[in-house]
């Protein structure tokens, strides 16, 4: 079953990443970090807190910051729908960015696999663009045990990002970007996991300006609180 679903998850990939041979591109290698604080408020309830800082510029240059906290609700094990709030400023130059967002998250754990979906929906407030433009996501992603004791794990998960509606002089409707990850998730304890491998991202920037692939090397530290009501 798990080979099934991730030939799954590498179709959808190959489906949705464009022909980069039909368009000129600038390549760049960044470094993120985000740290996840997760506080379960009772067994349906938890709220979020994602400290992210993007380095850019071949990893010499904070290009954006996100500050993304969030209330989730768990309607059963395998169905979620968060609310969510993110301030992102972008800096060189600076631009004030924030947005709210909504997500549906679906999720399914076999003998040796955790499959996941998820949509999310953002309406976002730039600096200078009128209007808001509003941007949906689809997440597909697979996360396969490597040993028998579950410490350390193969995550794998493509992301593609799609515009809504068009801004003048801001974002234009249709295919945004596209983001694959690879890497190994390690348990650290029971409440804390570090995360790294390498992203591709790829980038539609609008005219004149080229294209952007972007190699990132990902780093995630995942940090789960006590739950505040028993």
């Amino acid at each position: 079953m798990y080979k099934y679903l991730i030939s799954v998850l590498l179709t959808v990939l190959l489906t949705f990443l464009p022909n980069y041979s039909c368009k000129a591109v600038e390549n760049d290698l960044g470094l993120w970090v985000p740290v996840w604080i997760t506080l379960p408020i009772n067994e349906k309830v938890s709220g979020q807190l994602e400290i992210s800082p993007r380095l850019q510029d071949n990893v010499t240059k904070l290009n954006q910051l996100f500050i993304r906290p969030s209330l989730t609700y768990n309607l059963n094990k395998h169905l979620s729908f968060t609310q969510g709030y993110s301030w992102n400023p972008g800096f060189y130059p600076f631009s004030n960015r924030s947005r709210i967002w909504e997500q549906i998250q679906l999720s399914n754990n076999f003998s040796k696999l955790r499959f996941e979906n998820r949509f999310r929906l953002e309406e976002r407030f730039i600096e200078n663009i009128s209007g808001v433009p509003v941007r949906g996501r689809y997440r597909i992603g697979a996360w396969v045990p490597i040993d028998k004791e579950k410490k350390w794990t193969f995550v794998t998960w493509d992301e593609i990002f799609v515009n809504f509606n068009s801004r003048p002089q801001g974002p234009q409707g249709g295919f945004d970007r596209n983001w694959f990850f690879a890497g190994i998730n390690k348990k650290i304890s029971e409440n804390v996991n570090l995360e790294g491998g390498y992203m591709f991202q790829y980038v539609n920037n609008r005219s004149p300006r080229q294209d952007l692939l972007n190699h990132v090397i990902l780093v995630n530290l995942y940090i789960t609180l006590p739950q505040l009501m028993k």
